[in-house]
């Protein structure tokens, strides 16, 4: 369907609203929260977050935000631009079970989720038609810009043949660790620097914003790593922000921040030339670390 419109080259990128990942009350990180509600607070008939009528299971979140991811890619192309609007697309349950091998009934509820949420707006139902809430330059009550999403890379098995899924199929499907990845995920891409594919953030900082604990997010992390949708370099001085091109901002080093580099943000050479301090340490003794990395 759309990706036969629209380049799905390995550097591609979507545009995703900070609208969605910078609200307080709705958000990736207030969702994941609700699953840790006390059932007693439940019981006693106090009302959840965002209008919901029962408390969400991790795996109910993460094939929100796996659908979300999908559909903020999906929504970005010239066909479905034409088909139904800008910021909008056209879809079928079954569409987004291939993309992301869910069930329907998960496809179900992540959808449900996600409107709860105030992420997407629902425009039709056969097909399934939605806006993604915030990319609208002219809706003053939603616009707040956008960030980079690395649709090349999440989408880059279907370069080879449209029946194929997209990466965030094999991502896991259950528990807290997966969920709290996928939050941290799109949190780290809320502050990527726009001319990189570089987030620098403190623990302290993704504890703020997502309720997490430390350990929460080491986790977190790993996983994404593992997953191939970060690697992580850890800043030791201002030589290695020097190494990346980057400014040094004041503070840079306060609460001792990892930089993480996005994969896939600005193309898979980029992100294979610095991955881990081990590539930077070889770059410096090379003499290499400040070439130019706008490629």
């Amino acid at each position: 369907m759309s990706d036969q419109s629209t380049s799905l080259r390995e550097d591609r990128f979507s545009p995703i609203p900070r609208y969605w990942l910078g609200k307080e009350r709705c958000s990736p990180w207030a969702l994941a929260k609700v699953t840790r509600t006390d059932p007693l607070t439940v019981s006693l008939g106090v009302p959840l977050p965002m209008g919901l009528s029962k408390t969400p299971t991790a795996g109910q979140v993460i094939a929100a935000l796996k659908i979300y991811i999908a559909l903020v890619a999906m929504a970005d192309d010239k066909k479905q631009e034409r088909n139904v609007g800008k910021h909008c697309l056209r879809t079928t349950y079954e569409e987004i079970q291939l993309y992301l091998k869910l069930s329907r009934a998960m496809v179900c509820e992540g959808l449900k989720l996600l409107e709860a949420a105030d992420a997407i707006e629902r425009l039709g139902y056969k097909p399934l038609v939605y806006r993604i809430k915030g990319l609208d330059p002219d809706r003053a009550d939603e616009w707040k810009g956008h960030v980079k999403l690395p649709k090349g890379h999440l989408f880059g098995m279907r370069r080879v043949s449209s029946s194929y899924p997209i990466m965030l199929s094999e991502y896991p499907k259950r528990g807290q660790t997966a969920m709290n990845g996928l939050v941290i995920y799109l949190l780290l891409l809320s502050v990527c620097q726009r001319d990189t594919n570089v987030s620098l953030i403190s623990y302290d900082r993704m504890m703020e914003r997502t309720g997490l604990s430390s350990k929460n997010i080491r986790q977190a992390i790993d996983l994404l790593v593992n997953h191939d949708l970060i690697s992580v370099l850890r800043v030791t001085n201002e030589s290695t922000l020097e190494a990346f091109g980057l400014p040094v901002p004041a503070q840079a080093l306060k609460g001792s921040p990892n930089v993480y580099l996005i994969k896939g943000v600005k193309g898979r050479r980029y992100n294979e030339r610095i991955n881990t301090l081990e590539n930077y340490a070889a770059l410096t003794a090379n003499h290499q670390a400040t070439q130019d990395f706008s490629e």
